[in-house]
């Protein structure tokens, strides 16, 4: 077989033909495209590569490459596991990365300790960094400290959008609904045409339990021409809303939803953390939100 056709099919969305075919090329090309996969958010394939990877070779590499599609599939445990073994060595490239799984394990002292590392090798002016460290500051009980770092993110980039809506939420739990709100708006208005600016508004309606509101936006925003993705994710705030915040299911929607993500070839990971509180506070199906959120990965 030509060296390079592995990558081809990667580049291609060809995900079963690469399940179907890896184990027939090196090792070194195997690698190429389990990090070029991993770039693509095609979480789930390259972990099966990872996998056949670290049967061969036990690298620093590897660990990290596996542990952070772990990560980015939720499984917050498993990808610590191999970050440990990523990090045994004197490793700065992605203590960002180990720093959050760290924390998503409530090892909070030690994530700080990471944190710190990163922010002074090389990613102080990450904006992912930043924004994430800032969440954690949250969690931290850093709380000055964290609204200094989210206004120091929106400050580099105000189109940064996870920011936007984190520093929404953080400013709700600090009983300033105005501000909050206002900062939402803001960017509407700043980033008209930014779908992940709309989506974020459609949560953050959400989370606030203003759904008469999430339902008049919903249907001012033309969902006939949005792109599959941002289909596929009204789709499942609607049935959030509808169906599990009242308690209720409907396998029809359900099967209809997988049948339209399967059409998508390409992975959705998003940070649905306040959508899984929410539900959790009202004691809902958590196994069937997670059956959809998953049915996201690929």
């Amino acid at each position: 077989m030509i060296e390079n056709e592995l990558m081809n099919l990667a580049r291609n969305h060809e995900y079963e033909k690469i399940l179907n075919q890896y184990q027939e090329y090196a090792i070194a090309s195997i690698a190429e495209v389990a990090d070029f996969l991993r770039t693509e958010d095609v979480y789930k394939v390259a972990t099966k590569l990872y996998q056949h990877l670290l049967k061969h070779q036990q690298t620093a590499d590897f660990h990290y490459g596996i542990g952070q599609c772990y990560g980015k599939t939720y499984d917050y445990a498993t990808s610590l596991h191999h970050l440990e073994q990523a990090f045994t060595t004197n490793r700065s490239e992605g203590a960002n990365y180990y720093a959050y799984v760290l924390e998503r394990n409530f090892l909070m002292d030690r994530a700080y300790e990471w944190y710190q590392k990163a922010l002074q090798n090389g990613y102080g002016e990450d904006l992912w960094t930043l924004s994430h460290y800032a969440y954690f500051l949250e969690k931290y009980n850093r709380i000055e400290v964290a609204e200094q770092v989210y206004n120091e993110v929106l400050t580099k980039n105000p189109a940064y959008t996870w920011a936007v809506k984190r520093y929404a939420v953080f400013l709700l739990k600090q009983n300033e609904p105005t501000r909050s709100m206002q900062l939402m708006q803001d960017a509407l208005q700043k980033f008209p045409n930014n779908p992940f600016v709309k989506l974020n508004y459609l949560e953050y309606l959400i989370i606030r339990g203003m759904l008469e509101e999430y339902n008049e936006y919903c249907q001012n925003l033309n969902y006939e021409d949005l792109v599959l993705p941002f289909q596929i994710l009204i789709d499942l705030f609607d049935y959030y809303c509808n169906f599990l915040l009242q308690g209720k299911t409907d396998n029809v929607k359900v099967n209809s939803f997988e049948d339209k993500v399967k059409k998508y070839k390409d992975g959705i990971h998003r940070d649905f953390d306040d959508l899984t509180d929410l539900l959790t506070f009202k004691n809902g199906d958590l196994v069937a939100w997670r059956r959809l959120i998953d049915a996201l990965l690929i």
